[in-house]
């Protein structure tokens, strides 16, 4: 019994592991600016449950926070202006589906994006 339990955890937490790895490495969206379409790149690293990284575009570069992965789940929050915007989204395969919500203003937009695997 207890050869079948460790069997079980060792094969559970493989699983997490290889899900959260699945999130590593660089994602691009493209999204509408007030200047015309503007690239995106998020940049991701799982640690276990931890979550780090930056988001990239043509206006520099910005830290992630509070990033969290869970299986194919992830969060994270970004500062932006002294306003924090917050992320939800779902790894599958090479997309991600994400929503984002707050912006400058503080105001409550809610924003939802596609980002592609980067093959770079």
């Amino acid at each position: 019994m207890k050869k079948l339990f460790f069997a079980f955890v060792v094969v559970l937490f493989g699983t997490l592991v290889c899900n959260a790895a699945e999130i590593d490495g660089k994602w691009k969206t493209t999204i509408k600016g007030q200047d015309g379409d503007m690239e995106l790149v998020f940049v991701f690293k799982a640690d276990g449950a931890t979550l780090t990284g930056s988001i990239v575009s043509p206006m520099g570069e910005l830290p992630i926070t509070n990033g969290k992965v869970d299986g194919k789940e992830f969060s994270f929050d970004l500062d932006l202006m002294g306003n924090t915007i917050k992320h939800k989204g779902t790894v599958e395969g090479n997309e991600i589906k994400m929503k984002s919500e707050g912006g400058p203003g503080g105001d409550g937009t809610v924003n939802e994006l596609i980002l592609k695997k980067s093959v770079e």
